[in-house]
């Protein structure tokens, strides 16, 4: 069903049935992943009594989402009022085992594997209520602008998150916060489930057979996947050269301001995307938003100082939420309906394989020189502008709708 037949504004698209009560639930649940990192490091920290068992756990945690892919393959065939409820409560449950295991002595062994587990089982909450603004906003400008208000609110989380976790470490027991996170996704799932506009279970067999299955399926959008996992990791090589900055400066906790300083950059960026972004080959648009970031990475690179930092990447941060929402609205024109939910999340997996792998070569390169982890960001963000004009030009799919034959080429 269409929620909205002319959503010529943020204010109309969010003016139809249950369209806002769905949204805000489901970007409460999605809080619980901006509560769950610090409080899950702390609780494992406190009950092993070692900081880099629990820094391993988050990591393990961290890389098990890489299978995003298989929960969102299961939504699109099952349908989210079959997938939903059960990854919420293995999801829960382990919160609560986690919760169980903090009250006495056990192995690193066991931490690890609850923390794998937690990685698998995490209900896809952001793809599911993505899916849904596919039901809700039809193709075109209005879709455009339900993923950049999307965005926006996946932006302003990762301000509200560590706030939200930074209160529940001030006032008790880290694993406190672990109980948040579980009633947190439980309101975010139980608003998806209740919306009017849960997607249509359809018949995958249905899509051409060069355009479904597993890797197979990435034939059209690998390049878009791998643009992704290098501006991935250049954001990340630019956080780990705040730190640096930061602590060469010996204020460790101006870190904390100049990170957000992007968030409001992308916040922003979302928002005058949804009223004026540019419709043009994704390729292109995607090579010219990564190019601005890598430029602003440059001249910190070239000047540092946290408060330059601070101004220049908050600037170049414009670009940030664009960037996911040109890659959604791709991946809507070049894929099938019924497979959709399942090759956005590639758009994650290229994010977060990104951010680890930047995060580890920043860190590597910081102890040669602060300007070192953003000369690593600029590069790694003009590599990531390369590919994706590359793959917008190589890309056998128009940009105009997924049923549109490729055209000739003259």
């Amino acid at each position: 069903m269409s929620g909205v037949t002319d959503a010529g504004s943020t204010r109309l698209l969010l003016a139809g049935p249950a369209v806002a009560r769905t949204f805000a639930c489901a970007l409460l649940g999605r809080l619980a992943y901006g509560v769950l990192p610090l409080c899950f490091l702390f609780t494992v920290r406190d009950a092993t009594g070692s900081f880099a068992v629990a820094a391993t756990c988050s990591a393990t945690l961290g890389l098990a989402t890489l299978v995003m892919p298989v929960q969102a393959r299961l939504l699109d065939r099952l349908g989210q009022h079959r997938v939903l409820p059960i990854a919420a409560g293995c999801w829960s449950g382990l919160l609560l085992c986690v919760v169980a295991l903090a009250q006495g002595q056990h192995p690193a062994g066991a931490w690890l594997g609850l923390s794998l587990l937690l990685g698998l089982c995490g209900p896809l909450l952001g793809p599911s209520m993505r899916a849904q603004w596919r039901e809700i906003a039809p193709e075109g400008p209005p879709r455009r602008r339900a993923y950049a208000l999307d965005s926006v609110g996946e932006e302003s989380l990762y301000l509200v998150g560590p706030v939200v976790a930074g209160g529940v470490l001030a006032a008790g027991p880290a694993w406190v916060g672990l109980l948040v996170a579980a009633g947190l996704v439980w309101s975010g799932t139980l608003a998806l489930l209740a919306s009017p506009y849960r997607p249509p279970v359809r018949a995958v067999a249905a899509a051409p057979a060069a355009r479904r299955g597993g890797p197979a399926g990435l034939s059209g959008l690998s390049g878009l996947v791998l643009a992704l996992l290098l501006f991935g990791a250049g954001s990340a090589a630019s956080f780990v050269g705040i730190a640096a900055l930061a602590d060469r400066a010996g204020r460790p906790g101006l870190a904390g301001p100049v990170e957000a300083a992007l968030s409001v950059g992308a916040v922003t960026g979302g928002l005058l995307w949804a009223r004026h972004g540019h419709r043009g080959p994704a390729g292109r648009v995607l090579a010219l938003l990564v190019a601005l970031l890598a430029a602003a990475q440059l001249i910190v690179a070239i000047t540092g100082g946290l408060l330059v930092a601070a101004v220049v990447l908050g600037v170049g941060g414009l670009a940030t939420s664009p960037v996911l929402v040109v890659a959604y609205a791709a991946v809507d024109e070049r894929v099938p309906a019924g497979r959709r939910t399942e090759m956005s999340t590639w758009v994650n997996v290229g994010v977060n394989s990104g951010s680890a792998l930047g995060t580890a070569g920043a860190g590597l390169l910081a102890g040669g020189g602060t300007a070192l982890p953003f000369v690593l960001a600029a590069g790694l963000s003009a590599g990531a502008a390369g590919v994706a004009l590359a793959w917008g030009r190589m890309s056998p799919w128009p940009s105009t709708s997924p049923t549109t034959p490729p055209p000739t080429s003259s």
